[in-house]
């Protein structure tokens, strides 16, 4: 049995929340070590980080019942003892440094505002830098929040654990990079990645890669190690099974773990190889580092998406009531 209560709106939402909260952090990591390089790159991905999560929030209120009151936050998100709320002001915010980021980022508008105020011209790049240390706290917040909203469930197990956010955190930081990587691709012939700055992408794809591989073995293990006489820990055990050897099973080892996480680390690993040998022979193995850097950023991608939508389908509610009952009455 497979949940059925929330459709495919939230699932994208958490994805596209959390990539595009991984994406401006990527970006804003490239804009504070060089200032003066990957202006296209950290640009576009500026944007496409605040398309995403703006689409990604766009998703969430259309699964509310009424989704214009979603929209009013001043009036329907000011409970601050939930992390609806929490999530809601965090988000707008984070869509409003990415915004002012990404603006501050497109040439033409940085230009002209230098021509315009002469404090701009001296001081628009430590604004810059000030608002990417921001929207890297804020963006940080998002991504962890896509695990948040989940956990809040109480009866549904497989989402009621610390460790969901943990996993979504570093999917979405992956899925960022990923994103990134795919911009700088796509740029090279008007922005081509520095060796040093696709070197670090590439290492940070490795690390998150091996930190999601770890986190989510915890995370499966911890559900199918519950006390199965409970039915808390029933539910757990049977939602893991489903994604571990289940009805889910071909989707989760096939698109998380082969797509999203091995593919993508084999082709780092090979991308760095490549650029060892590229110290060694200058210019060699450029073309060929790019369409790796793709393939993986692919794999991430599919991988990242995928994983959402196996979690949201896995996550069954525990009979706790009908437990209860049973043991008032023996």
């Amino acid at each position: 049995m497979l949940q059925t209560m929330w459709g495919w709106q939230p699932a994208l939402y958490l994805f596209l929340g959390g990539m595009g909260a991984g994406a401006f952090i990527m970006a804003a990591v490239l804009l504070l070590i060089d200032q003066t390089r990957h202006r296209l790159i950290v640009c576009v991905s500026m944007w496409a980080a605040l398309a995403s999560l703006a689409a990604g929030l766009l998703l969430l209120l259309s699964e509310l019942v009424q989704p214009a009151r979603g929209l009013l936050m001043w009036q329907s998100f000011s409970h601050f003892t939930s992390w609806m709320t929490y999530g809601a002001w965090g988000a707008f915010a984070a869509m409003a440094v990415f915004a002012a980021s990404a603006l501050l980022a497109t040439r033409p508008v940085d230009v002209r505002l230098a021509k315009k105020w002469a404090w701009f011209e001296k001081r628009g790049m430590a604004l810059r830098r000030a608002l990417a240390v921001v929207g890297i706290a804020l963006a940080a917040f998002v991504a962890v929040y896509t695990g948040m909203l989940l956990m809040a469930a109480e009866n549904v197990p497989l989402w009621n654990t610390p460790l969901l956010p943990v996993l979504f955190s570093v999917s979405a930081f992956d899925t960022g990079v990923a994103l990134v990587e795919l911009v700088a691709v796509l740029a090279s012939k008007k922005d081509p990645l520095a060796p040093k700055a696709r070197t670090l992408m590439e290492r940070i794809v490795v690390v998150l890669v091996l930190l999601e591989g770890v986190v989510m073995a915890a995370f499966l293990a911890s559900m199918l190690g519950g006390d199965a006489q409970t039915a808390i820990g029933a539910t757990a055990a049977s939602s893991a099974s489903l994604l571990v050897s289940g009805g889910l099973a071909v989707c989760f080892w096939g698109m998380v773990v082969a797509c999203g996480l091995a593919l993508p680390l084999v082709m780092a690993v090979a991308g760095l190889v490549l650029h060892g040998r590229a110290k060694k022979k200058p210019g060699a193995g450029q073309h060929g580092s790019g369409v790796l850097m793709a393939i993986g950023a692919a794999g991430a991608l599919v991988g990242g998406c995928e994983l959402r939508f196996l979690i949201l389908a896995a996550g069954v509610h525990a009979d706790v009531v009908a437990e209860t009952v049973r043991g008032l009455i023996g």
